[in-house]
């Protein structure tokens, strides 16, 4: 009997190499050497690597003729996605000395092999169904095993690689150069591999953005655009500047009309990309093409694009889409903007601590956006699908054009990106030292101490303060109304902290319940006045009575 030897993938012995001793069923017994002692271990057919590579694993399987059937073809289909992986990229493996002189032509290359390896693959699956689907299932089952080259070539084309190319494990070799303090080791035939790989598509992207871009947006184009937007700004800015400080009280930030500039520079390829991340300017941006545009009857305009759990802080600029993402501008001390929040008011999770402004948030969208569509070095050997390239296409020029008017200093892309521009250590570690915490995530910036133990507030939620506070809210009505209670008492002796967090916390966890919104109500107006903070009392009124409205856009249609 030939000798036959897999890789465990799962249990305690997993990573090692073991010859098969014997099968049985859906088990085996195979030896591995552990110090240099062999050991017999038993195993189940999930623990191993490619056990489709093993026949005598198959008579384990449903003996009805069409599932066996079925399942060979579902093996034989799997072994030549596995030889057409490793065939792809031999590829990149032939060629990582070689000079990058041409590397978008390289990928071109790259590409014509796919196809021809996929052709093979179907070639296969062809003389299956004409050779081997007609047959009986145990005889199916021998001519298969025994032209294994031709039927389930895999197996062989992996060895016959691991020998050309040994698989050198160069995460281990770096953890042990920074445990000894040394150099990191060069980076494996692999690894370089990957690179050469990543570079040619990269090459290849880029080449091919260049002739789509001139097609969708002609170069000179750009400034033009850019200039028509920032002039429409100026001409409508005191107008919205007027209403936001009549109606709201808030100051606009200067972000804000960036961001209205950009969606004015964006063309028909670049709304697309915006509505490919499921982004669209609602909310206060409804009023830039009509500063004067009124509520419907009876309904306060302080409302619009106000969901139920919005905190009065929260000025919605921007919806995302789905589960009721929006995202808005915060406003903790009721006049100047600290930053961007957002939330799913359909789901979980809070409102993250106020950070960004209006682009920098739809940068960091766009990013993600461009790393779910192949931005990544581990990605499957196999050529975008055009759709994937059109979308990447579009991202790329929605990117220039945000960067021409925020970010255009920051060239990372991707996780990339995300790495150099996320929340620093301390922040994590210790929060934000200006806000209390609060059960929404926002934080709530006053000073003083309140009578309930709170953190400073994280950018993410602290778990168990936040269930444990929001069971005893909502499940024990005497200590709610004491810490009610003692909230009053402590603002009216001139320390509102209690009111704000509280009135916060009952606002968020509301739900429809009448007298979590009376207090929530009560709590945060008291807490405003307070703190000279009158338009977020007014904001907080002025949603109170509306909370039950079946929708958050409330403007007259035009």
């Amino acid at each position: 009997m030939e000798r036959q030897f897999v890789r465990i993938v799962d249990g305690p012995f997993a990573s090692f190499d073991a010859e098969i001793v014997s099968v049985d069923g859906n088990s085996l017994t195979a030896r591995v050497t552990v110090f240099g002692r062999q050991t017999a271990v038993e195993l189940h057919r999930g623990q191993i690597e490619h056990p489709e590579d093993i026949p005598a694993l198959w008579s384990s399987e449903a003996e009805d003729d069409g599932e066996v059937l079925a399942g060979l073809r579902e093996r034989i289909a799997a072994q030549y996605d596995d030889l057409g992986y490793g065939v792809k990229f031999e590829f990149f493996l032939e060629r990582v000395d070689l000079p990058e002189e041409d590397l978008a032509q390289e990928w071109d290359a790259y590409t014509a092999l796919c196809a021809e390896v996929d052709t093979r693959k179907a070639v296969a699956l062809r003389a299956f169904d004409e050779e081997i689907a007609p047959l009986p299932a145990s005889e199916a089952r021998s001519r298969v095993a025994a032209d294994s080259g031709r039927w389930l070539p895999a197996a062989a084309a992996r060895e016959e690689r691991r020998s050309r190319y040994p698989v050198v494990d160069g995460a281990e070799e770096r953890l042990l150069a920074k445990i000894s303090g040394l150099p990191d080791p060069p980076p494996t035939l692999w690894e370089r591999a990957h690179r050469r790989r990543a570079a040619s598509r990269s090459a290849a992207d880029l080449r091919d953005y260049e002739v789509w871009k001139a097609a969708n947006r002609p170069q000179g184009q750009d400034e033009q655009v850019r200039s028509a937007a920032v002039a429409q700004v100026e001409r409508e800015r005191t107008a919205i500047e007027e209403r936001l400080a009549r109606d709201w009280g808030f100051e606009l930030p200067d972000s804000i009309f960036r961001f209205r500039a950009f969606l004015l520079s964006l063309g028909p390829a670049e709304k697309q990309a915006l509505d490919d991340l499921e982004l669209s300017p609602f909310g206060i941006m409804d009023l830039f093409d009509d500063p004067a545009r009124s509520p419907r009857a009876g309904i306060d305009v302080r409302v619009h694009g106000r969901y139920y759990r919005d905190p009065p802080e929260f000025l919605t600029f921007m919806h995302g889409g789905t589960d009721g993402l929006h995202f808005g501008l915060w406003y903790d001390d009721g006049r100047t903007c600290t930053g961007v929040a957002s939330y799913y008011n359909n789901d979980g999770g809070g409102v993250g601590l106020p950070s960004r402004t209006p682009l920098e948030t739809v940068r960091h969208t766009l990013e993600w956006g461009w790393r779910h569509l192949g931005d990544q070095d581990d990605e499957p050997a196999d050529p975008m699908h055009p759709e994937v390239v059109a979308r990447r296409h579009r991202l790329r020029l929605m990117r220039e054009v945000l960067m021409a008017f925020e970010t255009g200093n920051r060239h990372e892309q991707g996780e990339d990106y995300h790495n150099a521009y996320k929340h620093s250590p301390d922040l994590l570690e210790h929060g934000d030292p200006d806000r209390i915490e609060t059960l929404d995530g926002g934080g709530a910036l006053v000073d003083g101490d309140t009578a309930i133990e709170r953190g400073r507030q994280r950018p993410w939620n602290d778990y168990a303060f936040c269930t444990t506070l929001q069971e005893e809210l909502t499940d024990d009505p005497a200590a709610r109304e004491a810490h009610v209670t003692e909230a009053r008492r402590r603002c009216a002796a001139g320390h509102p902290a209690d009111a704000l967090t509280l009135g916060r916390d009952l606002h968020w966890i509301s739900a429809g319940d009448p007298e979590l919104e009376h207090h929530a109500n009560e709590l945060l107006t008291m807490a405003y006045r307070a703190l000279g903070r009158d338009n977020l009392a007014a904001i907080a009124q002025a949603h109170h009575h509306h909370r039950d409205l079946p929708q958050v856009h409330v403007l007259e249609e035009t």
